[in-house]
């Protein structure tokens, strides 16, 4: 007993060293499991600008420009003679408000050169998309069933109702002008003989037949500088200068009236013979010179 006392007096104090607490702390700790690694996780790659957005962006920087420049659209449109409903959709991005991209960087590029920048380099930047692209719903836009109020027509589309239209045009014209100027077939049945007088048709003895008009030809020739004014049977058909060594020549039958304020200076024929002078040089003269006797 003596020997185990200091053996017992150290185990007491060791012991008293550790709490029951401690010591069953220690061993849950022990036991808990350890924490997982974070997994690391891949963010998805952003994603391309859509052409609504490319336009809008480019229509927003335009759009500053202009009213830096204290420009409205109206005043906008009447410098490039582009639309106001057109500019706004440019500036504000909404595809299906807008033609085709090719007429698109047309406009652009107008819209840039107006306000001072490089209208080429501009519209390079309008991207290109397709009809389905656009992403703007408008407000107004009808609820019809089996109704698209989205539809395009092709160039060559046109072409063809155009040309579709003219040939019917044409058919239905020369149709009309077959029916007026055609005659109408005579029935004979409706006719009404002349009477029976037994004397042949009997001329009245003081009628004669009226004279032929014979075809005459009128040539003037230019002596010097004049102004005259020609006209055959009624009809004018000459007003202005002359000068010399020019020949001028018509076919008449009744009559020639000349009106010029240098009588000497032309020289009238009938059917290749010289006529008189008409008068001297500088007089002004108006005069018919009748065809029939």
């Amino acid at each position: 007993m003596t020997l185990l006392a200091p053996l017992k007096h150290i185990t007491t104090l060791k012991l008293s060293k550790f709490s029951l607490t401690s010591i069953f702390t220690s061993v849950i700790s022990s036991r808990e499991p350890r924490p997982l690694p974070t997994p690391i996780v891949n963010e998805p790659a952003p994603q391309p600008p859509t052409p609504s957005e490319v336009l809008q962006e480019i229509g927003s920087q335009l759009r500053q420009l202009r009213q830096q420049r204290q420009l409205s659209i109206e005043d906008l449109s009447a410098r490039t003679r582009i639309q106001p409903r057109l500019l706004q959709a440019i500036e504000e991005g909404h595809l299906e408000m807008l033609p085709e991209p090719v007429y698109v960087k047309g406009l652009v590029k107008r819209y840039s050169e107006s306000l001072g920048l490089n209208g080429i380099a501009v519209s390079a930047q309008v991207p290109h998309w397709e009809p389905e692209a656009a992403t703007f719903e408008p407000t107004t836009k009808l609820q019809m069933t089996g109704f698209n109020p989205t539809i395009r027509l092709n160039p060559w589309q046109i072409y063809l109702g155009y040309t579709l239209a003219i040939i019917c045009l044409s058919a239905l014209t020369s149709v009309l002008l077959d029916r007026a100027v055609k005659p109408r077939a005579i029935d004979p049945s409706n006719l009404t003989p002349a009477p029976q007088t037994g004397i042949a048709a009997i001329q009245p003895l003081n009628s004669q037949p009226s004279p032929k008009l014979a075809d005459v030809k009128i040539g003037i020739s230019i002596q010097s500088p004049t102004w005259a004014q020609i006209g055959i049977d009624g009809t004018t058909k000459f007003t202005g200068n002359l000068q010399p060594g020019m020949q001028l020549s018509w076919i008449a039958t009744k009559q020639v009236t000349i009106n010029t304020n240098n009588a000497g200076g032309l020289l009238v024929s009938r059917d290749g013979k010289p006529l008189a002078p008409l008068g001297k040089v500088g007089q002004k003269l108006s005069t018919t010179i009748k065809l029939i006797k």
